[in-house]
């Protein structure tokens, strides 16, 4: 029987064989880039990997790595582990050169628990290049007992020299219908339309979705007001529509920004359902909407020019009240 590698990770099937693998062979390294979208498990894996690498248990294949019970597991998965350093930006908006020292100050004080310590960093991307490169040397010449973890949106936004210093490990993509299976078998199936909505909001992070789900009204309100007001374009009566701009959530500016974006991927559905495209917007179970069966592609396509010129116009600090009557009306 196949070990279960990180069990409190979902999916990721590629990352776990190829780390479990290095692990196997005494190969790890001594620092990781962990790359992906907020909420898609960037801080469930290097947990998980910091547990695997001090599991008391890691050399008994009978169980899962990391086994989460014995003393090692259970302080770094309960977040006690004075082993396991975080650093990250807080409320600001980077990481400056300071924080960066405060790990060299450490760096070369020595394991409490067990024979290794670690530093992750969380948004990584959000380090300063002055940061950057305070922190290089100490990923060429890390003391044998560290390893960093470098959690990042985008591995891009870092310096040439941080990525050839360590191997990225890319988080997996969860499809929406994935999501929504997920998100049906945690929360139940009471309330469908939030759960879609979730799915296709979080850009294939599991754990954006459970938050989208929970607490994202707002972000939710905004995709049921881009299908309404995309619907209502293609087929209402344009009087209809005009006072439907009056609502409240039209007002705020990047709030219209926003319900343009996700405008935009509905109508991407809705022509790439004519041509045995993914949907992304709407839900794979239950399709497009009926109405879009009898539109034409060259009307869906006009419609999703204007709406891109609309966001456009908006970006460049005209008028949003404005710009979606134009947009209305010209449709």
């Amino acid at each position: 029987m196949q070990r279960t590698v990180f069990p409190a990770l979902i999916g990721n099937e590629r990352l776990k064989s190829t780390l479990s693998a290095d692990f196997a062979a005494g190969k790890s390294a001594h620092a990781y880039i962990i790359e992906g979208p907020a909420g898609s498990g960037r801080h469930t894996a290097a947990m998980q990997i910091c547990a695997s690498v001090l599991c008391e248990s890691r050399e008994d294949n009978r169980v899962s790595l990391p086994c989460g019970e014995c003393s090692s597991c259970r302080k770094i998965l309960g977040g006690i582990s004075v082993d396991v350093l975080h650093i990250s930006n807080d409320d600001k908006a980077s990481i400056s050169v300071s924080a960066v020292r405060e790990i060299k100050e450490s760096l070369y004080i020595t394991p409490n628990d067990g024979d290794k310590k670690f530093y992750i960093i969380e948004n990584a991307h959000l380090m300063t290049v002055q940061a950057q490169n305070a922190l290089l040397l100490s990923l060429e010449e890390p003391p044998s007992y560290v390893m960093f973890f470098l959690l990042t949106e985008d591995a891009s936004a870092l310096l040439e020299t941080i990525r050839s210093r360590a191997p990225v490990i890319r988080m997996e993509k969860f499809s929406p219908g994935f999501i929504e299976e997920h998100l049906g078998a945690k929360f139940g199936s009471s309330q469908r339309d939030r759960i879609v909505t979730a799915a296709h909001l979080a850009g294939g992070a599991l754990g954006r979705a459970c938050d989208l789900y929970e607490n994202g009204s707002a972000e939710l309100e905004a995709y049921r007001t881009a299908e309404k007001l995309t619907e209502s374009i293609l087929t209402g009566r344009k009087s209809d529509t005009l006072a439907y701009l009056n609502s409240p959530v039209f007002r705020d500016r990047a709030g219209v920004k926003e319900i343009l974006n996700l405008m935009r991927f509905a109508l991407r559905d809705l022509i790439a359902d004519k041509r045995g495209g993914e949907l992304l917007f709407y839900s794979v179970s239950e399709g497009v909407p009926k109405f879009a069966k009898k539109l034409s592609v060259r009307k869906i396509l006009a419609l999703y020019e204007s709406v891109t010129e609309a966001w456009e116009k908006i970006n460049a600090n005209c008028s949003a009240a404005t710009v979606l009557t134009a947009l209305v009306t010209e449709n």
